[in-house]
């Protein structure tokens, strides 16, 4: 037996007059609201359900569950950088700013990890090179930016030298990252620590890199 709707109810996401409308902000916030409950399987109808609205107004206002990981990545990117610039600007040396950058990143995920799981693995299509550089196109230019400020008058002056660090940090972290949440084998901060030492000093691990310690010049800080 059906239900039957009294006169004069209005459906979510349904506004007087029978228009259809909602907003992406909002339904934006409830698919992360609902990605923390169900984790990063969640289902394009749980996240309807969060946001009181039916599936085809969150596909219509949204898009499919690519579009919606397209939409949360870019959001999640954001806060890590906004994260990793308040995070850098106190550090006392370059070594610091990259280790605080790095950790920002980790406590991010950290903070939520049914997300970060989401936006990396959640879409559906075959495009599997795509999603895997999607996080790294949102966050190389911003930080090959601040890794040419930490490097000042040396090689990573060079544009394209460290748009390629850029990316190469990315990925170290974000792989080392994922193994991290699966297996919790150490502590947030001795994860951060340890890819802090291999992206600064290398894998022979010598710590008299240039910088490593040494204060910044007013004109190399970060802003």
């Amino acid at each position: 037996m059906s239900t039957r709707i009294p006169k004069g109810t209005r459906r979510p996401g349904r506004p007087a007059g029978g228009r259809l409308i909602a907003d992406r902000a909002q339904l934006l916030d409830a698919a992360v609201r609902s990605i923390e409950v169900h984790g990063p399987d969640v289902t394009m109808e749980a996240i309807a359900a969060e946001a009181s609205v039916t599936k085809p107004i969150l596909y219509r206002t949204v898009g499919d569950r690519d579009a919606l990981v397209a939409a949360l990545s870019e959001r999640f990117v954001q806060q890590v950088n906004v994260a990793a610039a308040a995070a850098a600007g106190g550090a006392a040396n370059r070594r610091e700013v990259l280790l605080r950058i790095i950790r920002s990143f980790v406590d991010t995920v950290e903070a939520r990890p049914n997300l970060f799981l989401f936006v990396t693995a959640g879409a559906r299509s075959g495009d599997t090179l795509g999603r895997a550089l999607s996080i790294g196109d949102l966050s190389a230019t911003p930080l090959a930016e601040r890794l040419a400020s930490l490097h000042s008058g040396d090689r990573l002056t060079d544009p394209l030298t460290s748009l390629i660090w850029a990316r190469a940090t990315i990925g170290a972290t974000q792989y080392a990252t994922l193994w991290w949440l699966r297996d919790r084998s150490c502590r947030a901060e001795d994860l951060a620590e340890r890819l802090t030492q291999l992206l600064w000093s290398g894998i022979d691990g010598d710590e008299r890199a240039v910088g490593e310690g040494r204060p910044y010049a007013d004109e190399a800080r970060p802003r």
